[in-house]
């Protein structure tokens, strides 16, 4: 006989897993089913985790290597040891998968391995090579299967030669050339970590800018200090063949109407991502998806079945785990009757390069496209106290405030530490404060966050420092 549960979460990445911790929480049967053994999704296992692990690791190496006579830090001889960061790498993923599962512990959460697919609206079939098929019914069942990489046309993984973010972050030895397919933020993030340990890296970008989401004034600003760094840029390109052969991959890539070949021994295929829905069968719960495969969902995040929701990647929406947890929390509290609400304006989105980049609210662009009358104040780190005294001088603090309320309705930072100092602005956005607000916020000095203060009084045309 089929185990039944309150909820069944299918997916355990920082939406599912979050999602069957608060449920737990407030008293229901809780089931959380993932295909890997390991908690904790893309995001922990292959994704967000590992990732920042490296970028940490080689930045203090670059840094050392480029600026450590500067700094009065004398080395003779220092060396990266690769294999060295990728054991510190999987040792921190593995610390944190084995929380999660102690987390579910302490809940009494059934973590089941296997994959999940529908038999009908409330039952779900889950096999795994290690064990037999199992059903379980549930009352409720939340998708939270996340997204995969999208291949290149005619260039499939093989995570040797052709990789996606995940063969990127498992690579053996260290390419003495990487090409890369798209500058959003998986290309540049992984491109730095390559670049920093002495690969030779060149991004193709079809646009004519790096990181389009972000506001062109920080994508500019890290485009130049990512230059600066020995990256190499291929903007307004595409690619126009591709051979794998068996040392080399060689791209024929058109910029401006001229043909270039380029070639390298790895390269990296970071051109987005695809909801993960192939599989669960949503045919037989009755569940559509759209023609990109995104599953279509209500305010409250419910499909085509009221009882199944959906959350995270699966569903339309910029693609960040605290996103994603913010909305699993959100289902979990509305299952109890409760009435939650995600303020998508406020949540931040960051780019771990250095420096970093980090954006929350509108970007100039959408601000005048929804016909705001706007300020606008920015503040550069390099007249910065804290930043002169760190040698992390490289970026801008922007600051986009409506002029009819006084509001501040954007935050936008290329800088040292970007990615905590976009907690500001998040928290001020979240309260509705005013640019005033965060002009009269009386920062400790000397720090970075000093710079934010500057941008809001230069926004209200009354900058001490330029």
């Amino acid at each position: 006989m089929a185990e039944k549960y309150d909820l069944a979460v299918i997916g355990s990445g920082p939406g599912g897993y979050v999602a069957a911790i608060r449920a737990a929480q407030l008293g229901l049967k809780v089931a959380c089913i993932d295909k890997r053994s390991s908690l904790g999704g893309t995001c922990l296992n292959v994704g967000c985790i590992p990732s920042k692990s490296l970028l940490q690791s080689t930045e203090f190496y670059f840094r050392l290597l480029k600026e450590g006579k500067d700094l009065g830090i004398e080395c003779p001889s220092i060396t990266a040891n690769f294999s060295r960061m990728m054991e510190r790498k999987d040792q921190i993923v593995k610390n944190l998968t084995d929380g999660i599962s102690s987390l579910f512990q302490r809940h009494n959460i059934s973590q089941l391995h296997g994959t999940a697919a529908f038999t009908d609206p409330h039952r779900l079939k889950i096999t795994s090579d290690d064990q037999p098929a199992n059903e379980i019914v549930a009352d409720s069942i939340l998708i939270a299967t996340g997204s995969e990489p999208i291949p290149f046309p005619e260039l499939p993984f093989d995570e040797k030669q052709v990789l996606s973010s995940t063969g990127a972050l498992e690579l053996k030895q260290i390419p003495k050339r990487l090409l890369v397919i798209g500058g959003g933020v998986i290309g540049v993030e992984l491109a730095s970590v390559y670049n920093r340990l002495g690969s030779k890296v060149s991004i193709i970008e079809m646009l004519d800018r790096i990181c389009p989401a972000m506001d062109q004034t920080i994508s500019t600003s890290l485009f130049h200090a990512l230059k600066k760094q020995g990256l190499e840029f291929y903007l307004s390109s595409e690619v126009v063949t591709s051979v794998v052969q068996p040392e080399e991959v060689i791209l024929t890539v058109r910029t401006q109407e001229t043909l270039q070949q380029l070639s390298g021994e790895a390269l990296l295929v970071s051109i987005g991502r695809r909801p993960c829905t192939k599989g669960l069968m949503l045919e037989k719960a009755s569940v559509q998806t759209d023609k990109r495969g995104f599953i279509p969902v209500d305010g409250q995040f419910r499909t085509s079945q009221s009882h199944i929701f959906a959350i995270g990647d699966v569903i339309e929406g910029t693609m960040l785990a605290h996103r994603a947890s913010a909305e699993g929390v959100a289902v979990a509290e509305l299952l109890k009757g409760g009435s939650p609400r995600i303020d998508y304006l406020a949540i931040p989105n960051v780019i771990y390069t250095d420096p970093e980049a980090a954006s929350v609210g509108l970007t100039e662009q959408e601000a005048k496209e929804a016909g705001l009358d706007l300020m606008t104040g920015k503040s550069f780190f390099r007249g910065n106290p804290r930043a002169r005294c760190s040698g992390e001088i490289e970026g801008v603090v922007k600051i986009i405030g409506d002029k009819r309320s006084g509001r501040l309705i954007g935050m936008h930072i290329t800088g040292p530490h970007a990615s905590e100092l976009i907690a500001e602005g998040m928290a001020f956005l979240q309260m509705k404060a005013q640019v005033e607000d965060l002009a009269d916020a009386p920062n400790a000095h000397p720090t970075l966050s000093e710079t934010i203060k500057e941008s809001a009084l230069d926004a209200l045309k009354r900058a001490i420092h330029h």
